[in-house]
């Protein structure tokens, strides 16, 4: 799952904050749309290197660390509030597939009436229906 992914890069070697900012909004933002605090809580991320503890020796405050620590926990958050509402975690990648695909009209249509889905799968060529069955039929 994607989530999982995000979680997975903070252990990286070559971890980098900004970069695992954004990847993880853009996430966020796919699967809880742009307002969510979640993303708030991202993007407020930073590592203070002008914290009191960094200047006493005998400190165990690690700034990057409890960056990553706070990043962490966002996404388990994110990840236990889709289980709470029922989605499973691969109909949330599949959500995610979804919004990449197709247009935000298009989208915002598939949550309405079932003709409303079906006008919005006519309207899609080919090879965008091929993009979208694929994950579904991998396993």
């Amino acid at each position: 799952m994607l989530i999982d992914k995000q979680i997975n890069k903070l252990d990286a070697e070559d971890f980098d904050l900004e970069a695992w900012k954004s990847s993880a909004a853009y996430i966020l933002k796919m699967i809880f749309g742009a307002d969510d605090s979640k993303i708030k809580e991202i993007e407020s991320l930073k590592i203070d290197y002008s914290s009191w503890a960094l200047r006493d020796a005998s400190s165990t405050y690690r700034p990057e660390e409890m960056c990553k620590k706070k990043g962490r926990e966002i996404m388990e958050i994110a990840k236990d509030e889709l289980d709470l509402n029922g989605v499973k975690s691969k109909d949330a990648e599949l959500m995610v597939r979804l919004k990449e695909q197709l247009t935000e009209q298009q989208f915002e249509k598939l949550t309405k009436s079932e003709e409303d889905r079906r006008a919005v799968l006519k309207s899609l060529n080919k090879d965008q229906l091929i993009k979208l069955l694929m994950p579904l039929i991998k396993h």
